[in-house]
């Protein structure tokens, strides 16, 4: 936005044009011609680079930046001497950012007419400079056209205490422009095929603006433009797993185009799996395309590897040559594997299988559970069990997956007790339908009957069974028995179709059942 300003003027002479643009981004020393006033705590004024980390600058790999302190700053950040001219270099606009929404930096900006001392900053540009928290960096553009014809001085000036950090990024000190450039790029969502991008409208009336798009590392204006009445767009015909960059501007019509905003990146989703059954049996010494992993609050750095053995080499893979395995030596560690993106809307029945092992060491046992959610921003949600107790040789599991999408993620989530580690092999995820709703005898030789049932619901099997679990078709837990029994009692169910789980000894089997 652009604001005038009504402040007294002072008569000096004509020194030179100071017309700029500052990225920071040419040491990590102070730009000649810029002063910093330090007259608070030790923290300061500072260039910042980002190479490297997880934050980003604006543009480049530097920012002006300055950060918290546990006494209250009193420092100015002072740019070099602005002789303004109209027309030449009457406008000035910058990027900033404020990281932490708990902790929110502020600055003012002052305008001294005479000096690049403190005593000298007397006159107020903008009493708040306040942008909203966060990653993404926000334009300020301010009318210097008050000031013609005298020789200033800007400073961004801090007094807070104990904040976090506040960035400071692409000073521009020019000419109002005709058409100018629109700010706060960020990309809304990123799906296999396409990127929903948005910024803060240009303020010059009845701009328009253009998107232009390619892969990282494309030359600009070889890229792919579309166009846009609004300060949106969806960025359309995009590949899976793909990195790309794009730049927008405004159209101004009469008066041109503004400047291209500084680059930005997404990359596009996997595309959903839609061919089942779906598996992976983790045969490579990295993680599978499309798999993630994913930290957990507290949990630590660790990720889930993929090994020939476990850490005492009593469990070998279920199938050669490799498995999971989430081992460390920290106890609480924790981390998310991942599956690739789902589409199981069309599965009559969809349901996870895997083979899981996990050895105890001195009494301490690794952990697993496993966790859905039906569309990449949702919440985690926990189905099965927790797999708390050991399991010295491969248990395979059978797992209804509730809320079906076609978007759907699947992550197994190890816990370390500083174990032999959690081992998770020959994960598959197909259409139970398969099973009926008739008498149905697996491989292992269980058969469930009558089905549909009434009352009793009788099991056929030579192990001994550990519990029994009945889920609605949308993972409710409805009933429970932890003992070794060979009929459940129904009699108290609605009319309707249910998951029957038996745990046994090495199996851990799912069954379709119709309550009649």
């Amino acid at each position: 936005m652009r604001k005038k300003l009504l402040l007294a003027l002072f008569a000096i002479p004509v020194i030179a044009n100071a017309q700029f643009f500052q990225n920071f981004d040419a040491g990590t020393t102070i730009p000649a011609g810029w002063t910093v006033l330090n007259g608070g705590d030790t923290n300061t004024w500072a260039v910042v680079n980002y190479t490297g980390g997880s934050a980003t600058a604006y543009s480049g790999t530097n920012t002006m930046s300055i950060g918290y302190a546990s006494q209250a700053h009193n420092d100015h950040l002072v740019t070099p001497a602005i002789t303004v001219t109209a027309g030449v270099n009457d406008f000035l606009s910058f990027y900033a950012r404020s990281r932490d929404p708990l902790y929110p930096e502020t600055i003012s900006l002052k305008v001294s007419t005479t000096t690049p001392t403190a005593a000298a900053f007397t006159n107020i540009l903008a009493a708040n400079v306040a942008p909203a928290s966060g990653t993404n960096f926000y334009r300020f553009a301010y009318d210097l056209s008050a000031y013609v014809g005298q020789t200033i001085y800007v400073s961004f000036y801090s007094t807070t205490t104990d904040m976090f950090f506040f960035d400071v990024d692409d000073v521009y000190n020019g000419a109002i422009p005709a058409c100018d450039v629109p700010s706060t790029v960020i990309v809304n969502s990123v799906a296999s095929n396409s990127a929903n991008v948005s910024w803060t409208a240009s303020p010059t009336a009845g701009a328009t603006y253009q998107i232009e798009y390619g892969p990282t590392g494309f030359t600009q204006g070889s890229g792919t433009v579309i166009t846009s009445t609004t300060a949106s767009a969806v960025i359309p015909g995009l590949s899976p797993s793909t990195a790309y960059q794009f730049y927008v501007r405004s159209n101004c019509g009469a008066n041109g185009f503004s400047a291209w905003t500084a680059v930005k990146a997404f990359t596009t989703s996997c595309a959903a799996v839609a061919s089942f059954p779906y598996t992976q049996n983790f045969d490579t010494a990295t993680i599978p395309s499309c798999w993630t992993n994913e930290a957990v609050t507290g949990g630590g750095t660790a990720v889930w590897t993929y090994v020939t053995a476990n850490g005492n080499n009593t469990i070998t893979p279920k199938s050669a040559p490799r498995m999971a395995e989430f081992r460390t030596t920290t106890a609480g560690n924790k981390a998310k594997l991942v599956s690739a993106p789902l589409d199981i809307s069309g599965l009559a029945t969809p349901q996870l299988k895997f083979s899981l092992a996990n050895v105890n060491w001195s009494g301490d046992i690794d952990e697993l559970r496993i966790f859905y959610k039906a569309n990449s921003g949702d919440a985690w949600t926990q189905i099965g069990s927790s797999y708390t107790t050991e399991n010295t040789a491969w248990l395979d599991v059978t797992i209804p997956l509730p809320n079906k999408s076609a978007n759907y993620f699947i992550a197994f989530e190890g816990t370390s007790n500083w174990a032999r580690g959690i081992n998770v092999d020959n994960v598959s995820v197909s259409d139970a339908s398969a099973l009926g709703v008739d008498d149905v005898a697996k491989s292992s030789g269980t058969k469930v009957f009558p089905n549909p049932v009434k009352d009793l619901l009788n099991i056929s099997t030579d192990k001994k069974i550990r519990s029994i679990e009945i889920f609605s078709l949308t993972g409710q837990l409805i009933k429970t028995l932890d003992k070794d029994t060979k009929q459940v009692n129904v009699s108290d169910l609605k009319k309707g179709v249910y998951l029957l789980r038996i745990k046994s000894e090495g199996k851990d089997e799912s069954f379709k059942i119709v309550k009649d």
